[in-house]
Order: C-alpha cells, then sequence, then structure tokens
C-alpha cells in the first residue's frame, strides 16, 4: 500500500478530493430534499442517479492512470462526463430550489424551515461546485509519478 501511495501524483490526489467532496454533495442534496415535504425535490431520484454516475466515473478517472499511464482517453472521457454530470445536479437543483430562495430573499423572509433548506442546500451546490474545480485542476495534473 505504501508502494501504491508514492507512486500517486498530485492529480490522484485532487480526484479523491472531489470524490469526497461527491459524496457529501449527495449526502447534504438528500437531506435538503427530506428535511420537509413541502421542499423536497422533485426529481430527487435522477439527482441522486446523476450524481452517483458521477461520483463512478471519478473513481475510474482515479483507477484508469494507475493501469493504462497519465493523460489517457478513459481518465479525461470520465472526469468530462463527472463534470457535466455535477453541473446537471447542480443546475436542476437550482431550478428546483429558485422560487425558495426568492421568496425568502423577498416576502416570506421569517421562514425558519425555508432557510434551513436553504442552508443545506447552498452546502449541497457547494461541495459539487468545488469538486468540479478539483477536478478541472486534477485534470491538468499528473495521476501517476514518472519513474
Amino acid at each position: 500500500m505504501a508502494a501504491f501511495m508514492k507512486k500517486q501524483g498530485a492529480g490522484f490526489y485532487l480526484n479523491a478530493i472531489a470524490t469526497v467532496l461527491g459524496i457529501a454533495g449527495l449526502v447534504a442534496m438528500v437531506i435538503c430534499s427530506n428535511m420537509t415535504s413541502a421542499y423536497a425535490l422533485h426529481s430527487l431520484t435522477k439527482l441522486l442517479v446523476e450524481a452517483v454516475i458521477g461520483i463512478v466515473l471519478v473513481i475510474l478517472a482515479i483507477y484508469a492512470p494507475n493501469r493504462f499511464g497519465n493523460h489517457d482517453y478513459i481518465s479525461t472521457v470520465s472526469i468530462l462526463a463527472a463534470i457535466g454530470l455535477f453541473s446537471a445536479v447542480i443546475g436542476s437543483v437550482i431550478s428546483d430550489r429558485i422560487l425558495l430562495i426568492s421568496g425568502l430573499f423577498s416576502y416570506n423572509s421569517g421562514n425558519m424551515i425555508g432557510w434551513s433548506v436553504f442552508y443545506a442546500t447552498a452546502t449541497s451546490l457547494a461541495c459539487f461546485l468545488i469538486a468540479i474545480l478539483f477536478l478541472i485542476a486534477g485534470a491538468f495534473a499528473r495521476s501517476v509519478k514518472e519513474v
């Protein structure tokens, strides 16, 4: 295990952090949908499938360079697909929450349950967005050190 970890480059660690952030975003998304039935995400199943496939693709992007070398087609395509899926999740969550957000910042600012849902949603979106940034940075770094 120590030899495996010594062989890994910066791209490996950036993609691993993106995986952890994707899982955290997934958990926060489920929490924000299940806080109350009035503010449930209508397309939660689709969002869960997209997020899980994105996380699996990031794990594939971590594994592929160890098998095929740095900057192979499999890891490049899987990172691009994961970025696209995470972006789709962000867009869908924002479109589901836009009425709640506009109400909270205008006429319904005293809605404490709405604010709790908003904070959980913002946490989920931040995790996915930061995961995308780590994936972009990891795509330009070497995943396996040259020996």
